[in-house]
């Protein structure tokens, strides 16, 4: 594959999720018929799904999600433009991949009656994605694929440039907001993560919308 870039983070994004699913796997005989998957409004697990389902989802995303995202790479229109952020892009595939395998091993440890404050742990790991993906944001050129992707940020390279600058500080802010609100109550951390979640993603979205606006003004 012309376009297929093979980097360190892909190395740790794969060892890691075959040792997470290994460690799923060696265990499974030990573990409940049905695992958390899914953490509410709360902060608390609200949802179960079979154990096979969630090692497979969680595990196999974590596992594969680097060719994934390298073919979605290949799709893309705009695929030379990923040349200039290959660390960035390498960085946030590591960082989601991560996810993933969090969450399948807070999910295999609760069901092993390990006391941890798994859904804390997860909601935490969450945060730190986000630092670092809002770290790397502003480097992301505009493309298809990645990235704050409204019409005004695909028609303008510039307010794709200005967006993408303001949405990595806000990602960075969210979070670490996020990692706060693991630790709060259920009220507060409801409250914090809907304020994390709007700053993050709803904000760009809006400015990108202003920003266009003022430049055709």
């Amino acid at each position: 594959m012309e376009n297929f870039k093979w980097k360190w983070q892909d190395t740790v994004a794969v060892a890691a999720g075959l040792l997470t699913v290994g460690f799923a796997l060696v265990n499974y005989h030990r573990l409940p018929a049905q695992l958390p998957a899914h953490i509410g409004i709360s902060g608390e697990f609200d949802e179960f799904w079979k154990k096979s389902s969630v090692i497979l989802m969680f595990g196999g995303l974590g596992i594969l999600l680097p060719v994934l995202m390298q073919i979605t790479r290949s799709l893309d229109p705009k695929k030379e433009r990923y040349t200039k952020f290959e660390n960035a892009y390498a960085m946030i595939r590591l960082a989601v991949s991560l996810i993933f395998d969090s969450v399948l091993a807070v999910s295999v440890l609760y069901g092993l009656g390990i006391s941890l404050p798994g859904s804390k742990i997860g909601i935490a790991v969450l945060g730190a994605a986000f630092i670092v993906i809002g770290n790397y944001m502003p480097q992301v050129k505009d493309n298809y694929f990645l990235g704050v992707k409204t019409p005004w940020t695909l028609a303008s390279p510039e307010v794709w440039r200005r967006t993408h600058r303001l949405a990595g500080a806000l990602w960075l802010a969210a979070g670490f907001v996020i990692i706060i609100s693991a630790f709060l109550p259920g009220k507060w951390f409801s409250f914090t993560m809907i304020a994390a979640l709007l700053l993050a993603v709803v904000f760009p979205c809006v400015y990108s919308w202003a920003d266009y606006r003022r430049l055709k003004a």
